[in-house]
């Protein structure tokens, strides 16, 4: 087994994934990402897609959420942890079903567009416009290439799981094709490593 598919493996582990991710400086970004971007109130309906080991639960305030993961795993754990806060789905995107049509307020989708391909990175984009609300919000979070990047931030995006890391142009075309106002920017100062990192906004 090579050294990125032994990440790869011990990463589907919920446990490793969040010694993981607070050695990287997760929380953090975690925190500066829901803050300045998706800036979820109260009460509202929430859709996490890949929401992962659910630990996002943890800076969010009194909400309804609804978080689907492909990992059994991952959900597994969600339940266990959070499964008095939300409602978790264990689903492929090509399987998940919106059940209430246009009735969430935010859809996220933080650190999860980089493991799809083309078409499964469109099917997320309709599933997250199929379920939001007119006005409603669609907020992403990835890893992405640009020039003159950080030659390490570089390199810890060739070893990461998802092997669909794209420019800041290409995420934006994805999102054309089912989203009109999109606003998206990089920013590389929410972890403690170098990372180059996308949020994009899409509006509908």
């Amino acid at each position: 087994m090579n050294f990125q598919k032994l990440i790869y493996s011990v990463l589907k582990n919920p446990i490793v994934y969040w010694t993981y991710q607070k050695l990287v400086g997760g929380d953090r970004a975690r925190i500066l990402f829901l803050k300045n971007h998706v800036n979820a109130q109260p009460n509202s309906k929430f859709l996490d897609i890949g929401c992962g080991p659910g630990n996002m639960i943890d800076f969010l305030p009194e909400l309804n959420y609804h978080g689907v993961d492909i990992n059994p795993e991952y959900i597994k754990a969600a339940k266990e942890q959070y499964g008095t806060r939300g409602t978790f789905t264990c689903a492929d995107l090509n399987d998940f079903g919106i059940l209430e049509p246009e009735t969430f307020d935010i859809v996220m989708a933080s650190g999860v567009i980089h493991h799809l391909d083309d078409d499964l990175s469109k099917k997320l984009f309709q599933v997250a416009h199929k379920a939001l609300k007119p006005n409603g919000k669609l907020i992403t979070f990835d890893g992405c290439y640009r020039k003159g990047q950080n030659p390490f931030a570089k390199l810890m995006l060739k070893l990461d799981r998802g092997k669909y890391v794209r420019t800041q142009d290409q995420y934006e075309t994805l999102a054309l094709g089912f989203f009109q106002n999109i606003k998206s920017e990089i920013d590389e100062t929410y972890f403690k490593i170098p990372y180059t990192s996308l949020i994009m906004t899409c509006k509908k």
